[in-house]
């Protein structure tokens, strides 16, 4: 009898329900995410179905309608438990995905131009051009690799700046040049060299990683106010890549007060660089604010400290790819247009507009339509993460709550603990709040001077320190539990 009792199916069904539902509320407790309270409630809400199918399924006592019923129950049930056990796997894996590896990941190539006979380095005959000033150990690497996988040592040619060498390839004085990846947009920004993309080509490109120190001067996120610096890197892409930061956000976050300040700085703000002089960088050198994002956001937190004399807790660095992957997992957003403009072939019509991925990054990447140029490219950027931020503390994020774990994995990067990430959707899990959010902009006066980067001039624009000042004390107002009169 007994040896029967083991061989009916209804008993492995069983054991599959009770092993699901073991997995789940492991990884309910895992997660750390969801409140505690509703956790308990899940767990005996849990181990009470499964008294109820063991008494269904295996029980001497269950009849044949109570083990056709158990065993229909427990199909869907387990269909449930693996969809949830999946969500939760994948849910926990975010916070590690975007979590800040350490690693920053440099692109260096040789560029020579799209019109030449030259296809491979060997084909090289003339000198290859450098800037003295640019990556160097990058460009130190490159010619390494090049001698150990080609067996081919390159005629150098060293120029003083990035600009020079460009020129030097355009006007045939050097029949190549060595050009990192990152600082590529501002080649081609220059007016001289904007079709630069076109009229070049590279032909080799070596990648390598170093090593970045991604502490963050941690507090308890869900009790303590804390100030996140936003980066948004020009590149699409590997949101690892190194390039310039085109979007500056300090925003300060109370918890408590559930008030939320976004602080916008012009990308072309002239700055005194700080850093670590380790990382190739112009320390002590003013440059323009973007720049400091060639040598990761932990360059540029260092030198917006030093401007605005305050400390940054963390970092979030975002790409163009970012934007639309993360705008469109959400179903879109909506933001206040104030004016008419058009870029990208879309035309943007003042008042409470939605925009999807693509539209949101055109929308936040146009100044030459306004009089206030970066000014007010800076505000449509606020704008767009405000919507982002109005869309992520909503309950609709669960209506497309896959398709977001899945976009988010490699469209973000910070420092965040992934410890210090889940304590704050787990109080805003608690207790369903929402949010202030103000924004304001830096100013200054428009100029051209020495950029270290460069090593040329270029367009800057000249800190307005009343401004500056006005924003840490808004800032402060927030940090002590106040609301900044902005409105």
């Amino acid at each position: 009898m007994k040896k029967e009792y083991w061989k009916k199916p209804t008993w492995y069904l069983f054991l599959l329900t009770l092993l699901l539902s073991v997995v789940i509320i492991v990884q309910l407790f895992l997660l750390a995410m969801i409140p505690i309270h509703f956790v308990v409630i899940a767990t005996v809400v849990v181990l009470l179905m499964d008294l109820l199918f063991y008494f269904l399924l295996v029980s001497r006592k269950a009849n044949k309608v109570n083990r056709i019923l158990g065993s229909v129950l427990s199909v869907v049930l387990c269909i449930g438990m693996v969809v949830g056990n999946l969500y939760l796997f994948k849910t926990n894996s975010l916070f590690e995905d975007i979590t800040h590896s350490g690693e920053q990941k440099n692109v260096v190539s040789v560029v020579v131009k799209s019109d030449s006979d030259i296809e491979s380095v060997q084909d090289l005959k003339q000198s290859i051009g450098y800037a003295k000033t640019m990556d160097a150990d990058g460009t130190k690497q490159l010619f390494a690799d090049i001698k150990e996988k080609e067996q081919l040592t390159l005629q150098q040619k060293e120029y003083n700046s990035l600009i020079d060498v460009t020129q030097a390839l355009k006007d045939g004085d050097c029949e190549a040049m060595v050009l990192n990846e990152s600082y590529r947009s501002m080649v081609s920004e220059n007016a001289i060299f904007e079709d630069f993309d076109q009229d070049t080509k590279a032909i080799y490109t070596y990648t390598y990683y170093t090593k970045v120190d991604p502490n963050a001067k941690a507090v308890d996120v869900s009790k303590e106010a804390f100030t996140v610096l936003i980066s948004g890197i020009d590149v699409y892409g590997d949101i690892a890549a190194t390039s310039r930061s085109d979007v500056n956000l300090l925003v300060t976050v109370n918890p408590l007060t559930k008030e939320i300040l976004m602080v916008s700085i012009p990308r072309d703000y002239y700055v005194e660089t700080a850093c670590d002089a380790a990382d190739g960088c112009g320390r002590g050198q003013m440059d323009k604010l973007t720049h400091t994002g060639l040598h990761g956001a932990h360059t540029t937190q260092a030198t917006l400290e030093k401007l605005f004399g305050i400390e940054i807790n963390y970092t979030l660095r975002v790409n163009f790819s970012s934007v639309q992957t993360i705008v469109d997992a959400l179903g879109g957003i909506e933001v206040n247009n104030p004016q008419t403009f058009r870029i990208g072939g879309y035309t943007f019509e003042p008042g409470r507009i939605h925009l999807d991925g693509d539209q949101a990054l055109m929308f936040s990447r146009e100044r030459k339509s306004f009089g206030e140029g970066d000014r007010e490219r800076g505000r449509n950027q606020m704008r767009v993460f405000s919507g982002i931020l109005d869309k992520v503390t909503s309950p609709a994020i669960l209506t497309n709550y896959m398709s977001i774990l899945d976009a988010v994995g490699d469209s973000f990067e910070t420092n965040m603990s992934s410890g210090e990430m889940k304590s704050l959707v787990q109080m805003q899990l608690n207790d369903r709040a929402s949010w202030h959010i103000q924004q304001m902009s830096v100013d200054g006066a428009n100029g051209n001077d020495y950029c270290y980067e460069l090593q040329n001039t270029a367009w800057v624009m000249y800190p307005d320190m009343d401004t500056v000042d006005a924003a840490v004390k808004a800032m402060e107002t927030v940090i002590h539990g106040g609301r900044p009169d902005l409105e």
